[in-house]
Formats: structure tokens, sequence, C-alpha cells
């Protein structure tokens, strides 16, 4: 939580326990808890390359804002 927003970021749901449902219902349950503590604007960071995840969020409403990338210092 920052002020009125909620970051989401670095959720995983096992391999295992995937398309049942699990990570709709965890971000259900983070939404909720995010409201109660006030929020009324969320934020997700999620990899551009992780198809499945980007699916669930688009489905949540959640749309691209922006693109970021890590640079490294050459060795």
């Amino acid at each position: 939580m920052d002020g009125r927003w909620a970051g989401f970021a670095a959720i995983r749901v096992e391999p295992a326990h995937r398309r049942a449902g699990v990570a709709t219902a965890l971000m259900r349950e983070l939404a909720r808890a995010a409201l109660a503590e006030g929020a009324s604007a969320a934020y997700l960071q999620v990899e551009v390359d992780n198809a499945p995840a980007r699916t669930l969020y688009d489905r949540l409403g959640f749309a691209d804002h922006h693109h970021y990338h890590y640079r490294t210092a050459p060795a």
C-alpha cells in the first residue's frame, strides 16, 4: 500500500495448482484486503512474456500502462 495505491508483484501459484482458480481467488482476496486498508486504485507488475498471468490480469480488468526493463553494467 502506498496511499490510495495497492501494488501487486511477485505473485506465483505453484504449477500443480494452476488452472484451478487459485490466482483469481488470491487476487480477489488481495483486492478486498487493499480496499479495507483504504486503497482506491491498484497496479501490478508482470513480465511481458508471462502470457498466462497477463491473460488473468486482463480478465480482472488490468491494462498495460507501461513496460519496464532492467539494465546491468558491462562486466
